[in-house]
């Protein structure tokens, strides 16, 4: 049984390219070739969307790894085994043709290949893949957890904080983002002395 989501992953990476890539003429022993992490996180520039788009996951170029290796990230807001496998499979497509393929050429050859099916970039699983996937699940077992749902995150209000003249002790409230714009040589809106404008913590 497993307990950490990468090792999770790793393992289900390796059934995938053994049970699955070979559909693609890809034999296992050819990923050595292909330097690669997984893991669970979320896509850049994505924390969550009320729109209904929705990234499931990413594969990052070797060229922007400091060690020159691919990286893989399944977003959080998933946790059923089937659908994290589904997501996992297609990032494994882009490290193998490369990002640079985009969704197209020989992606689009080895997506097919393997069995995803539906527009090529938000694949689904075919009938026949499906099946694949649900064996590497009853191998592997259950994902170890628990979606995120980063809508439900209260939002912070913004602290206000005083602003006090300590010459005619004009007061009022300021974001920290004002209070850092006064320097030395700010005025005070009322008595117009400078260098009185303190904000008090």
């Amino acid at each position: 049984m497993f307990t950490e989501r990468e090792t999770y992953l790793s393992a289900a990476a390796v059934a995938l390219q053994r049970e699955v890539f070979t559909s693609a003429g890809i034999k296992p022993r050819e990923w050595s070739k292909r330097r690669y992490r997984v893991g669970c996180g979320f896509p850049i520039g994505f924390r969550g969307s009320r729109s209904g788009k929705v990234i499931m996951g990413q594969a990052f170029d070797p060229s922007i790894s400091a060690d020159g290796t691919f990286e893989v990230f399944i977003n959080p807001i998933i946790d059923r085994p089937i659908d994290v496998i589904a997501v996992l499979a297609h990032e494994l497509v882009h490290v193998w043709t490369g990002i640079q393929c985009g969704h197209r050429g020989e992606f689009a050859t080895v997506a097919r290949a393997i069995g995803l099916a539906g527009k090529l970039t938000a694949t689904v699983p075919g009938d026949e893949l499906r099946g694949k996937l649900e064996g590497i699940v009853e191998t592997l077992g259950d994902y170890p957890h628990a979606k995120i749902d980063p809508n439900s995150r209260k939002k912070q209000g913004t602290r206000l904080l005083k602003l006090q003249c300590s010459d005619c002790e004009w007061t009022a409230r300021v974001s920290a983002l004002q209070a850092n714009r006064l320097h030395s040589e700010s005025a005070c809106p009322v008595c117009n002395t400078t260098g009185t404008l303190q904000v008090q913590i």
